[in-house]
């Protein structure tokens, strides 16, 4: 009797509801408890968003402290040694050793124990799955104490050949080479100071923890608060809120710098691809050369490249015919001939003029290309690479062997233009090592300098599981600073399983989670290839969110990789960044 009294589906209680709110109407007595429960959560949502402010705000102030700090004892290091007159850089090095080595040591130890501090919070007793983490809690507070006595003990005296050898601290000496490291140019090999690799040089906590990892960490993605409450609205489907709510923070950065308002600019054009509203976001990309000086992002409709019309276009058209043509357009194939002349090409680019991507292209049946196709078919590969577009390429192993055995070290009797093939292929396929190795076959047998390697920007997928277009590199950045992992690897179809979501997920995502299961590998992260996806909403990113967590608890690294911005500055707002990668897009 007790239990039937409870259930709020009673006739007793219901009186009780009744008794307690005389004027309410009796059938909407059960729409109150409904309505209690939403409101506190909505104002739990809003102090976990409010907390994690806080929190990003605090480990960003502790940071840049830090870094002053860091940037601080260097700078007085060279004034040190410049007094001094140093005669050599191991002479200097051995200035006022006592001082620099507690120095380093108290910074080392500080970033630790935040890094720690930090870990534990998100992610509880639990061993961390993320490369480079801190010890677990249990011997946390043991190390802490034992690291604090060691930073005030007398420096003992240590050999300097050693660690000299391997610490990847005198790379930077390097980067004004122009052979350094392997690239081509003094310009390229500037940039390996500032991003990729590189970066570890200027870090002293990863020069003195080596730590073998299979692959590079992606970028931390640390999004504007202020966009907050417009991927939220996004996610509810309000998608006019969420534009007006971009509208308005571009209108509150206004004086911002350039620089730090190019995030909402890139959330707006973001906005537009996935609603595909393609008039605002060619007046968009005006106002936007006229600030920034340079071209607007390439334009793409989310909703066409997975065959579902823009809720605009869909009302406009009126008419079955437009369908049919749209669907003939999204499955474009085309099968390479037995031998490609120029008038193959020719009629290649008319057809892919006239249709949409993704694009299939077969070269099974290629056995041969004619000398004067050859520099058309370069540029066209050169042009699918720089284009945000979806390449599929079926019989691939025909291609690149036809290829490789045109372009032979040390024949010359060969044409530049099958070695300017070649390269471009293996630029558009996302092969940057191939790459680097042909460019140098190439510079030993004609003895010129080679094209330098750059991103391609489209995305690729073959037969043979090589898939660039669901990570793709930065479109300005050198690719020895991708997030694909690390380059020195022997092949780079190791970079792992890819998996992929597209769409709109709406409700328990569970079932779209589970087949990823048969990716899962352990030590190598998988890499889920978001590039389709357009919206997701509460419930489903709960879900994410959970099972996130439990494959990081089994031992797994999850990579969300090319996410539109909405979706990503959702996914770290839910907290899903906690657990997992989470990668926005580039373009």
């Amino acid at each position: 009797m007790s239990k039937e009294e409870t259930t709020p589906g009673g006739l007793l209680s219901k009186v009780v509801r009744f008794v307690k709110n005389p004027t309410v109407n009796w059938t909407e007595l059960d729409s109150i408890q409904d309505d209690r429960e939403s409101q506190y959560s909505k104002q739990m949502l809003k102090e976990m968003i409010e907390r994690k402010r806080r929190n990003d705000f605090v480990r960003r102030r502790e940071f840049d402290q830090l870094r002053k700090l860091r940037q601080r004892e260097v700078l007085q290091g060279q004034r040190v040694e410049d007094a001094a007159g140093r005669p050599s850089f191991f002479q200097s090095s051995m200035a006022s050793p006592d001082e620099r080595a507690v120095t380093l040591k108290k910074i080392d130890e500080i970033e630790a124990q935040m890094s720690q501090q930090w870990w534990k919070s998100k992610q509880g007793a639990e061993a961390p799955t993320q490369p480079g983490a801190m010890p677990v809690a249990a011997d946390a507070a043991a190390s802490s104490d034992s690291a604090h006595a060691r930073a005030y003990a007398p420096t003992a005296p240590g050999s300097l050949p050693a660690p000299l050898e391997n610490k990847a601290g005198v790379q930077p000496l390097f980067a004004d080479d122009s052979m350094a490291i392997g690239r081509f140019g003094g310009t390229d090999a500037q940039m390996l100071a500032g991003a990729g690799p590189g970066e570890a040089s200027f870090s002293l906590a990863a020069a003195t923890a080596v730590t073998p990892a299979p692959a590079s960490e992606p970028e931390e993605f640390v999004h504007e608060p202020d966009l907050e409450e417009a991927a939220i609205r996004f996610a509810n489907g309000d998608h006019a809120g969420a534009e007006s709510g971009l509208l308005d923070v571009l209108a509150q950065h206004q004086q911002d710098a350039p620089d730090d308002q190019l995030e909402i600019w890139m959330t707006l054009f973001d906005l537009y691809r996935a609603t595909g509203q393609h008039d605002r976001f060619d007046t968009l990309a005006i106002d936007f050369a006229a600030q920034y000086s340079r071209s607007a992002p390439l334009w793409f409709s989310m909703p066409e490249q997975l065959g579902m019309a823009p809720p605009a276009a869909a009302a406009a058209a009126g008419t079955a015919a437009a369908a049919p043509a749209g669907a003939v357009r999204r499955d474009f194939s085309w099968n390479a001939p037995p031998t490609l002349a120029v008038s193959s090409v020719a009629a290649l680019q008319a057809s892919l003029a006239r249709a949409a991507s993704p694009w299939t292209l077969s070269w099974a049946r290629l056995g041969a290309i004619d000398d004067a196709a050859v520099p058309l078919l370069a540029d066209q590969f050169t042009q699918w690479a720089e284009r945000d577009v979806q390449l599929v390429f079926s019989g691939v192993e025909k291609l690149n062997a036809l290829l490789d055995a045109k372009t032979q070290s040390g024949d010359r009797a060969t044409s530049p233009e099958w070695w300017r093939l070649r390269m471009a292929a293996l630029r558009l396929m996302g092969k940057p090592d191939e790459f680097e190795l042909v460019a140098l076959d190439y510079c030993v047998t004609y003895e010129v300098s080679p094209p330098s390697w750059a991103s391609p920007r489209c995305g690729y997928s073959d037969n043979e599981g090589v898939s660039s277009g669901s990570a793709p590199l930065a479109a300005d950045s050198d690719f020895m600073a991708s997030d694909l992992g690390e380059l020195s690897a022997p092949a780079p179809l190791e970079a792992g399983p890819v998996a992929q979501l597209s769409g709109y997920i709406d409700g328990d995502a569970t079932p779209l989670l589970e087949p990823f299961q048969a990716f899962l590998r352990p030590g190598v992260p998988l890499t889920i290839a978001c590039d389709k996806l357009i919206r997701v909403d509460f419930a489903a990113a709960g879900s994410v969110l959970n099972w996130a967590a439990e494959q990081q608890g089994h031992g797994h690294v999850i990579q969300f990789q090319n996410l539109q911005r909405l979706v990503a500055i959702f996914f770290n707002v839910i907290g899903i960044n906690e657990h997992a990668w989470v990668v926005p897009r580039k373009n």
